[in-house]
């Protein structure tokens, strides 16, 4: 298969490098306007710790690997805690991870391939949630590293390749735990095509054992979540394996899923009939995205609880997949235009929802708790209204809770209320709220098995002396409370 015409090529380049800065802005506007939701407060809260031994603590209690925080707290020791600063390292890696396969090429992979793999990489991320205080754009960016070093350990192995493939599988498990079963899918096709060449490799598998290690201590506490993972992630059935799938082609629409599958079809009804070849390393690389994704769905039906996210070690070497398929056809160069198009263009929507953002429901309390520091509450009672606050450690969801607070410099003593789904929430909060100017933060969720749910909140009705502001209307919301007179 012939390269396109240079021109050609540097046109594209050209277009979509001018995409990608379009997005690249309304990405950097999202990040520096939008209040942290929920679960970037608790990056907050666990980074900003005052010293090591308090950010260990809360990094075993958490249910998550502690790279990301560890990576976080050393950013943000040099560049402040603000929104947006949480949220550089998410933005930088989302590039590293379209540049790798640019920098880095990878035998049998043409400059146009390679092109369309990074943009797909690219643009998969979309605008807006993913783009969180949270392990999962660094993680897309070393699994797409991984993808790439795995390639070329398949093509020949050797100890320096499989040790540079194992460093990365081991900072990918310390990053999101998932990450083991792409890993394990992995080793298990590196063991199957090389054999007694991969076996001699092994000192390599030694980089596995500081990540096995911590694993193995936070495991009592992940024992803990595991548990109660049906709580919070819907059950493995058909329905949801689906909507996982589709996650994996794009998280941002669904015409994703229907437009690959179309571009691919058309590919190769026009493709041109040719011998049976044995599985490439690309091929294969693309194919433990296929088994990883396996593992995980087997994993999610045992009863741990599944979320679309989880999966995203997956994505880079299931979109080299999709590449290679594209290429298959008599006209590549249409297939990874066509496809570059599909990935760039139901972008279009939500950057410009980012440039002119409408008010809409987000579960946060950044904004409520500046409500109440505009009021000078410095007694807050925090009620995170969820069915796992029982098990959260009290001195974490203080912290949590008045995180905002702390970091303005705004002293408030937190008191973390848990309320039982089965009793009006009303008398515990205001017993709760003392202080010479009382507050209330309570976030909730209608929609599962809270308080707020069986009892709509209303502390005016419960308590005239109090003021609320209902800081969005919805299922999903923060609601920030002051005594307004004695």
């Amino acid at each position: 298969m012939a390269d396109p015409h240079p021109r050609t090529e540097r046109l594209a380049v050209l277009a979509l490098g001018l995409a990608a800065l379009a997005l690249g802005a309304a990405r950097l506007r999202f990040a520096a306007t939008e209040p942290l939701w929920f679960d970037e407060s608790f990056t907050l809260a666990l980074v900003s710790r005052p010293d090591w031994a308090s950010f260990w603590r809360e990094a075993w209690l958490d249910c998550n690997a502690p790279a990301y925080y560890l990576l976080n707290r050393l950013w943000t020791g040099l560049f402040g805690v603000s929104d947006l600063s949480l949220r550089i390292p998410s933005l930088l890696a989302i590039w590293v991870a379209a540049a790798l396969p640019l920098l880095l090429p990878l035998q049998g992979l043409t400059r146009p391939a390679r092109l369309t793999w990074a943009a797909l990489i690219f643009a998969w991320w979309g605008v807006g949630y993913f783009l969180d205080a949270r392990c999962y754009a660094v993680l897309l960016a070393l699994a797409t590293a991984q993808a790439l070093t795995f390639a070329r350990l398949l093509e020949r192995p050797t100890l320096a390749r499989a040790l540079a493939w194992t460093v990365l599988a081991a900072l990918a498990i310390v990053l999101h735990y998932y990450a083991l079963f792409f890993g394990l899918a992995q080793g298990l096709i590196y063991l199957a095509r090389h054999r007694l060449a991969a076996v001699r490799t092994w000192p390599a598998a030694l980089a596995f054992v500081p990540a096995f290690a911590w694993t193995a201590w936070h495991a009592p506490r992940l024992a803990e979540y595991s548990r109660l993972g049906g709580l919070w992630h819907p059950p493995t059935d058909a329905q949801r394996a689906f909507e996982v799938a589709a996650f994996l082609f794009g998280p941002t629409s669904p015409l994703i899923v229907a437009g690959v599958a179309l571009i691919l079809a058309v590919g190769r009804l026009l493709g041109r009939p040719g011998a049976a070849r044995p599985p490439s390393p690309l091929t294969l690389t693309a194919g433990a995205a296929i088994l990883a994704f396996a593992f995980i769905l087997v994993f999610g039906l045992l009863g741990s609880g599944l979320s679309p996210r989880y999966l995203i070690p997956v994505v880079p070497s299931l979109l080299l997949g999709v590449v290679l398929i594209a290429g298959t056809g008599a006209r590549p160069a249409l297939a990874y235009a066509a496809m570059a198009l599909l990935y760039f263009g139901v972008q279009v929507g939500p950057a410009l929802a980012v440039l002119s953002p409408a008010a809409q429901p987000r579960y946060e309390h950044e904004t409520a708790s500046s409500e109440l520091m505009a009021r000078g509450v410095t007694d807050l009672v925090f009620v995170w209204d969820y069915e796992l606050a029982p098990m959260m450690d009290p001195v974490t969801l203080a912290r949590v809770g008045g995180v905002f607070f702390e970091r303005a410099h705004r002293p408030v003593r937190v008191h973390p209320l848990v309320v039982s789904p089965d009793r009006n929430p009303h008398p515990a909060i205001l017993a709760a709220a003392t202080g010479p100017r009382p507050g209330v933060i309570w976030l909730y969720n209608r929609q599962g098995r809270t308080a707020a749910h069986a009892f709509p909140p209303a502390l005016p009705k419960a308590d005239p002396a109090w003021t609320c502001a209902d800081l969005a209307q919805a299922p999903v919301d923060g609601l920030a409370c002051w005594r307004s007179h004695p």
